[in-house]
């Protein structure tokens, strides 16, 4: 199994195919639209993460992955400059103390 990083997004590579062809597929620029939304509610975290790091991504994918669970894909929203601000509000708000932190941080830095 090898690693690399895509936007942003860590990415693990195995022979089998699964959720790491699809991260693959949700990085590709040319997925879009329809198939982009698909992507954002596939059930592996990695995949909606790769999702959430798109700067093309729609912004109804954004809110509704905003609901997420998965702390990979909260990150990944965070670090996304077009992730809407009430999403970045709501999760200043988490009881997760790392999202709520780098959302926290995210509100302050746009601020400057």
């Amino acid at each position: 199994m090898k690693d690399r990083t895509e936007g942003g997004v860590q990415v693990s590579f195995s022979s089998a195919r699964g959720a790491s062809e699809d991260v693959v597929k949700a990085l590709d620029p040319q997925v879009t639209g329809g198939d982009l939304l698909r992507l954002a509610v596939h059930r592996e975290p990695p995949v909606r993460a790769a999702v959430a790091s798109r700067h093309d991504c729609p912004a109804g994918a954004l809110i509704s992955l905003g609901h997420d669970h998965s702390v990979e894909v909260l990150e990944a929203l965070i670090a996304n400059p077009r992730t809407p601000s009430s999403v970045i509000r709501n999760l200043a708000d988490s009881r997760n103390e790392k999202i709520s932190g780098a959302a926290v941080q995210r509100l302050r830095n746009s601020y400057r």
